[in-house]
């Protein structure tokens, strides 16, 4: 039989470890601005890899071109932006 000093001990020991265990997850749980951080870093991590497949599944002319364009992302705004422009003009104009 179990010498009941033992046994208190571990019985002792254990509850700690689950109290510790359970204050940690209050812990994760009460930590919001954390958990946004990870939840962002997985989104952005799945956004990749999505990326990545699909361009790997584009024909190999297109897919030169968007790696061009993802190395600079500055270009493609600023002709974005300047093709809204000239479309807005060109819409004043007509308007």
């Amino acid at each position: 039989m179990s010498d009941p000093k033992e046994e208190l001990q571990r019985d002792v020991e254990r509850t700690r470890r689950e109290l510790g265990e359970t204050v940690e997850a209050l812990a994760h749980k009460v930590d919001v601005p954390g958990r946004v951080k990870e939840q962002a870093q997985e989104t952005r991590l799945r956004m990749a890899v999505a990326t990545n497949q699909a361009v790997d599944s584009l024909p190999e002319p297109v897919a030169v071109q968007v790696e061009r364009a993802r190395r600079h992302p500055g270009a493609i705004a600023a002709a974005l932006i300047a093709l809204v422009l000239a479309i807005w003009a060109i819409s004043r104009r007509n308007g």
